[in-house]
C-alpha cells in the first residue's frame, strides 16, 4: 500500500477517524441508529448466502427511510444454477429462522422462478423488523442461468471455479424442520424447501 501511495485509514489508531475520512464523515441519521441491529446482523449472516447454490457475487445498500423509523437495507444476492423457488424462500427463512436468525417477518413476495430463461431472473421478498425492531430488509436474490451464466463461466472460467468451492450444503435437518413448518415467520409454505444440494 505504501509503495502505491495508498493510507490505510485504521493503521495506528483504529478506534478513531483517520483525517482521510474526514472529509466523507457525514451525520448519522436516527434511521440508521433505529435499524442497526438489521446492519449488525445481515453483516453476521452472510455465509447463509452460500446456501443458495454457486454464489457469484452479492452487494447491498441503505435504500430510504420507512415509516417505522427504520431504514431499508437491500441485497442483491447473484447465483449459479440455483434451487429456483425453494433456493430464495429458503434463503429468506434462514435469514430469519428463530434461534440463530433475524427478527423479521416477511411482508411481501414477488417470484420470477416460473419464467422461461431471459426474462427475469430475480425473485424480490420484502422482510419487516417484528415488534418494536424497526427496519426491512429486501432480498433481491438473482439466478444467473442459460446464456448469462455461461457469459460468466468463458469470460472468467478460473474465478467460476473458485465460487462452485464455496458452495456449501444446508444439513438435510435443516430443510426438514422448514418443511415441518417449525418456521413459520417467513411464510414459506410447508414443504417448500428443496433438497440440500451436495458441496461443490
Amino acid at each position: 500500500m505504501d509503495a502505491d501511495g495508498l493510507t490505510s485509514c485504521h493503521r495506528g489508531q483504529p478506534t478513531r477517524w483517520n483525517p482521510a475520512e474526514r472529509t466523507c464523515q457525514r451525520p448519522v441519521h436516527r434511521g440508521t441508529v433505529a435499524s442497526a441491529w438489521l446492519t449488525s446482523g445481515l453483516l453476521r449472516r452472510v455465509g447463509l448466502i452460500r446456501t443458495l447454490g454457486t454464489p457469484l457475487a452479492v452487494t447491498g445498500w441503505m435504500g430510504h427511510h420507512e415509516r417505522d423509523g427504520g431504514e431499508r437495507w437491500i441485497i442483491d444476492p447473484m447465483f449459479a444454477e440455483g434451487h429456483g423457488v425453494t433456493g430464495h424462500r429458503r434463503l429468506t427463512a434462514l435469514l430469519s429462522a428463530p434461534g440463530w436468525g433475524l427478527s423479521l417477518t416477511a411482508v411481501d413476495e414477488h417470484c420470477n422462478c416460473d419464467l422461461p430463461s431471459g426474462f427475469s431472473d430475480q425473485c424480490t421478498t420484502v422482510l419487516a423488523g417484528q415488534g418494536d425492531r424497526s427496519g426491512v430488509l429486501e432480498v433481491r436474490a438473482i439466478q444467473r442461468r442459460g446464456d448469462r451464466l455461461e457469459w460468466i463461466q468463458n469470460r472468467h472460467p478460473a474465478l467460476f471455479a473458485a465460487q462452485q468451492e464455496l458452495v456449501r450444503s444446508v444439513p438435510a435437518w435443516i430443510d426438514h424442520w422448514l418443511a415441518r413448518g417449525a418456521y413459520s415467520a417467513s411464510g414459506v409454505p410447508a414443504g417448500a424447501a428443496g433438497k440440500p444440494r451436495p458441496a461443490g
